[in-house]
């Protein structure tokens, strides 16, 4: 065994050891403490507000804050508009979608998300891209791990509902266009290249619960309705797995590796044989 066949050998080795692209939480930066954070106008609830856990900012206007307002806590806070914390934070979040898109599409599911699931972790994407889950659907989202659905839109409807045993703050929604938030409960951190609105359910008063975060890249983010709305949990410490996977070597390839490592061993003991 020669040289160039134990170059071979490495390259061959790498090849069988790299693993598929994993799913993997984005660096979210100064965007993490943000629990509703938009380009372009943000739009607080009006009669009895909205809740929000993390911090709110826009680079435009804000309104109806109050009768919204942040929960209180260290370091969160109504950030007056255009401030560069804002800014920079938004930029983080590009970074984050950007991140997010560049995991690929993962696994094709029907647009309908009534029909799918219980799913657990994985890279996630829709036959059209236009994810829905129709008025009273519940998708499921289970187990340890991240969650990442790479969609072109994204709508649950009224009486819809994400639920499971999966943390919220390890599930990502990245949306190239809209996102419209209408169902009882909704998993993730959302974040739109355009746009995200959360409405009400059904009637006065009664709110969307969004545990995570609303992210409008370049339009507003609208909490619609007269209250009852709270968006966060998961903008202080937040739970996410933020990283890179560490790849492991298959049976095959250690099988390999233990060949070459043998042959590296021979042709080192025949060079010093051949010296003395």
């Amino acid at each position: 065994m020669n040289s160039r066949l134990i170059r071979a050998g490495v390259a061959a080795l790498l090849l069988i050891s790299a693993p598929a692209l994993a799913q993997v939480a984005p660096p979210l930066g100064t965007s993490e403490q943000f629990g509703t954070i938009s380009a372009a106008g943000l739009v607080g609830q009006a009669g009895n507000g909205a809740l929000i856990a993390g911090s709110v900012g826009s680079n435009t206007a804000i309104s109806n804050f109050p009768p919204s307002d942040v929960v209180p806590a260290p370091g969160r806070r109504v950030f007056p508009v255009a401030d560069p914390v804002v800014a920079s934070a938004l930029n983080d979040a590009n970074t984050a979608f950007n991140f997010l898109q560049a995991q690929g599409p993962g696994t094709v599911l029907a647009d309908n998300l009534a029909t799918v699931g219980p799913l657990t972790s994985g890279i996630f994407s829709t036959t059209t891209g236009a994810a829905d889950l129709p008025a009273g659907a519940v998708l499921v989202l289970n187990g340890p791990g991240i969650f990442v659905f790479n969609v072109d839109s994204l709508t649950a409807n009224v009486l819809s509902s994400v639920a499971g045993t999966a943390n919220p703050c390890n599930v990502f929604f990245s949306v190239q266009s809209s996102a419209t938030l209408n169902g009882n409960n909704f998993f993730g951190t959302v974040i739109a290249l355009a746009s995200v609105t959360i409405g009400d359910i059904v009637g006065p008063l009664v709110g969307t619960n969004l545990q995570g975060r609303a992210v409008g890249l370049t339009g507003a983010v609208t909490l619609a309705g007269d209250g009852g709305t709270t968006v966060g949990g998961c903008s202080a410490g937040a739970l996410a797995l933020a990283g890179t996977r560490i790849p492991t070597l298959s049976e095959w390839a250690m099988i390999l590796l233990a060949m070459l490592m043998a042959g590296a061993g021979i042709v080192a003991m025949r060079r010093k044989g051949a010296k003395l």
